[in-house]
């Protein structure tokens, strides 16, 4: 292999993961592009055994060694990452992790403080996003700069304070322009990721068309747009219609109102005498005919917006990659918004059935669901890096993303 280690001398094997010939119908003479895929030999009946131990030592630790745990996760995980043959490492430490969260509290409850002013909120919303951005921008420089192959770390580069200003700026024109402007944010955001990211000496380059993701953009939206604004008040209002309509529900009503049973009456002894407190019943059955009625066709509705969007996510996924270099190297991510629902939906379903003891499946899914995905073009053995100085990088950004929801997993 053309890869060299920080002392000069060869990477050592792993699994097998044999680069393969790309099967795509080829032009006459032109040559045949190499393809390889990164895979994942882990075991989930291992993962789920680090998982458990992770799990007893936090509850023993009152959560402090959660990010020990974490990082056992990751490593284990990183590990079992192979590309032609060949490992990945992950070096973080669990004591970064831990004094990144508590510098990472010191911005996240000054923040999510203001955020709950009256009119304040609305002046700070671009923040608000933008440290959302900023959070996910620090969370890769901080696992890029941990994860090495061959020998040679990744690092993402650039300056906070550029992306942050850029970040709000996005966010803004995303607001002003009702959200039209959202797939160039976007890809612009990526843009000063990805072109800041390297292996080694050797810098990756990248060129996303934001107009190739509109049109999926525009159709996602509407569509829940349509399912919100449209659908949602009409379901609200044949839902009332209904009721009224209904002799059944119509008895009941007048039953409970006029019954002598549907309330409870009861003195108590005062200064003043008697008081009278009456207290009414409610009917469980007519709770859950509101919840089933209105309540859950309206979450539904929710859910399929939230399901419909993921559309434009996987045609985002696909831009990113689309136009992304490393010197010859190409990328290519076939992921498509079917895949994204039966990933995230099934993710849910473990975690709401397995009482959260199912995160070390959901995570494996998520992780081989993007490898299998993802297809490299070019062959690797010509290129050849050195390697580069260590970027000192914080974990501030590993623990911010996960303090506002938005980690990213593995």
């Amino acid at each position: 292999m053309g890869f060299m280690n920080k002392e000069g001398g060869q990477a050592n094997g792993a699994e097998n993961s044999k680069p393969f010939i790309d099967k795509m119908p080829q032009t006459s003479g032109s040559p045949k592009i190499l393809i390889s895929k990164l895979k994942y030999h882990g075991r989930l009946r291992q993962l789920f055994g680090i998982h458990i131990v992770n799990v007893l030592l936090s509850m023993c630790t009152l959560g402090i060694y959660s990010f020990w745990g974490k990082t056992r996760i990751r490593k284990y995980m990183t590990s079992h990452l192979t590309l032609q043959k060949d490992r990945l490492e992950y070096t973080g430490t669990g004591k970064e992790l831990f004094i990144g969260s508590l510098k990472a509290l010191l911005i996240y409850l000054p923040l999510i403080t203001a955020m709950q002013i009256p009119f304040l909120n609305l002046l700070l919303f671009p923040l608000f996003f933008g440290m959302i951005s900023l959070a996910v921008y620090l969370m890769l420089r901080y696992r890029l700069g941990r994860t090495r192959w061959h020998g040679i770390r990744f690092s993402l580069g650039g300056s906070i304070k550029k992306y942050l200003f850029l970040a709000i700026k996005r966010t803004f024109f995303n607001i002003i322009s009702f959200g039209f402007k959202i797939p160039k944010s976007d890809i612009i955001k990526w843009s000063y990721i990805a072109n800041h990211m390297q292996y080694g000496e050797e810098k990756f380059t990248y060129q996303g068309d934001h107009k190739k993701i509109f049109k999926t953009h525009i159709i996602t939206v509407a569509i829940c747009f349509i399912l919100m604004v449209v659908v949602s008040p009409t379901m609200i209002i044949m839902n009332i219609e209904n009721i009224e309509n209904d002799p059944v529900i119509s008895q009941v009503t007048v039953k409970n109102h006029s019954s002598k049973e549907s309330h409870i009456t009861t003195y108590q002894e005062g200064s003043e005498g008697n008081r009278k407190i009456t207290e009414q019943k409610s009917d469980p059955k007519e709770l859950l005919n509101a919840f089933i009625k209105f309540a859950l066709p309206l979450y539904s509705l929710l859910l399929l917006s939230v399901a419909v969007r993921l559309w434009y996510h996987a045609a985002l996924w696909r831009e990113k990659f689309r136009g992304l270099k490393l010197g010859n190297i190409r990328f290519k991510m076939e992921l498509t918004g079917f895949d994204l629902v039966k990933l995230y939906g099934g993710n849910i379903l473990i975690m709401i059935f397995t009482l959260s003891l199912g995160k070390p499946w959901a995570i494996q899914r998520t992780l081989t669901t993007f490898t299998n995905k993802l297809k490299i073009g070019g062959d690797l053995n010509t290129l050849y890096v050195k390697q580069t100085e260590a970027i000192k990088q914080g974990s501030v950004g590993d623990a911010f993303a996960a303090d506002l929801g938005f980690d990213l997993g593995f």
